[in-house]
């Protein structure tokens, strides 16, 4: 069986609660489960029901992605040879499940998925975009610094079949926090120490540029906008409540790109994020990690219950590339809206 890849925190070793002890050989759970799926979700309690979950065939019939992925160095710190190595190495597997025996061997892959995995729907070869990564002004401009090893925060480069890619780390861009003095905390908040400028240092200033770029709204939301629809429509499919306050419907129909920026910038330097079937004025605060084994729900809000590590599997696939936005009889995705087409395990 192969292991599901977004098992990240539930595999990570600062993170893990074991599966077993060493030595012992370990079969990780189902991700995808008909009977796991059926009471997960909390009810929306506007609606008393449960969200509507991507059946268990159609995930299963998703492509599966399974590539590594490598840091993207800050512009003069690139090692010798770096960017040549990139281009020649070729595309190479993330974790190989058939060499995985014991716990310690599911954890060493998830610490690599933990630091690796990419969003799948985030890469890009645009050639404006890689030239940017690359470029000293883009982070001089944005006031971003590199990480004490000399990387960027939260890009990666991933070699694929097509040539070499600009992505972002999945789940390590919001659960990887750096403090002020440069010191790594896996599975914080990435945003904690946002909301004082002189703590921002460690951001990334391409992530947001590349999202809209594909068509995708903040948050990391796992569906591609259709094209020609103005941003309005984006977000009410996002974060539109129909069942809900018209007011605030409206406000997101004639919202402008600048606003939009305006409120973006502002949910980061709060420590939260508005997330994909969330809110854009009352975004979700990125929770901590750590400890997430003695918790019963998931999500700041407690979208979901979390009764083992197959349900922060689950919910890693859900946001990651298995959403449908249907909440009963009201189904949010607009004609033309794509989701993510491949998944990572």
């Amino acid at each position: 069986m192969k292991l599901p890849l977004v098992a990240r925190a539930a595999l990570v070793g600062v993170l893990v609660w074991p599966f077993a002890l060493e030595g012992q050989q370990i079969r990780p759970p189902k991700t995808w489960d008909e009977a796991a799926l059926a009471d997960w979700a909390t009810p929306i309690a506007a609606l008393g029901v449960r969200p509507t979950h991507l059946s268990e065939a159609d995930y299963y019939a998703l492509r599966v992605e399974n590539l590594r992925t490598y840091p993207v160095y800050y512009p003069g710190r690139e090692p010798d040879g770096y960017w040549e190595m990139l281009q020649r190495v070729g595309p190479k597997p993330l974790i190989e499940p058939e060499l995985s025996k014991g716990a310690a061997d599911w954890i060493e892959a998830g610490r690599r998925v933990f630091d690796e995995a990419d969003h799948l729907h985030l890469r890009t070869l645009a050639p404006k975009f890689i030239a940017a990564a690359r470029s000293r002004e883009t982070y001089e401009k944005f006031g971003a610094q590199p990480l004490p090893d000399g990387t960027v925060f939260g890009s990666r480069w991933v070699p694929t079949g097509e040539g070499v890619a600009l992505s972002f780390g999945n789940c390590n861009n919001c659960h990887l926090a750096y403090l002020p003095d440069g010191t790594r905390v896996p599975g914080a908040p990435s945003f904690a120490n946002t909301s004082r400028s002189k703590d921002a240092k460690y951001r990334n200033p391409l992530v947001n540029a590349v999202q809209f770029a594909n068509r995708y709204v903040t948050g990391a939301a796992p569906v591609q906008m259709p094209a020609g629809n103005p941003l309005g429509m984006w977000l009410y499919g996002s974060y539109g409540v129909p069942w809900g306050n018209e007011a605030v419907n409206q406000r997101l129909v004639s919202m402008t790109k600048a606003d939009y920026d305006l409120l973006v910038r502002a949910n980061v330097l709060t420590g939260a994020v508005p997330r994909w079937n969330g809110s854009l004025f009352y975004p979700a605060k990125i929770p901590d990690l750590i400890g997430i084994k003695d918790r019963k729900y998931i999500d700041h809000t407690a979208t979901h219950l979390h009764r083992g590590a197959g349900d922060v599997m689950r919910y890693a696939a859900l946001v990651s590339y298995a959403e449908t936005a249907d909440f009963g009889a009201y189904h949010m995705l607009e004609n033309g809206a794509r989701r993510v087409q491949a998944r990572l395990g």
